[in-house]
């Protein structure tokens, strides 16, 4: 997680549409499923899925 700002600077994030974190939180999820285990997907995916909550809130 701690990569995050050195890969995604500037919050760029922002810039991404609610569906774009939704798909990349499922991706996680199935990648944690699959028990794929070199990043923490988990955390990964709720990050992604409260990106997403922030978004729809600011609008």
């Amino acid at each position: 997680m701690r990569d995050g700002v050195a890969k995604h600077p500037d919050n760029e994030w922002v810039q991404r549409s609610v569906e774009y974190h939704i798909g990349r939180a499922e991706e996680h999820l199935l990648l944690l499923r699959d028990g794929e285990q070199l990043e923490d997907h988990l955390a990964h995916a709720a990050t992604r899925l409260l990106m997403a909550l922030t978004l729809r809130e600011i609008g």
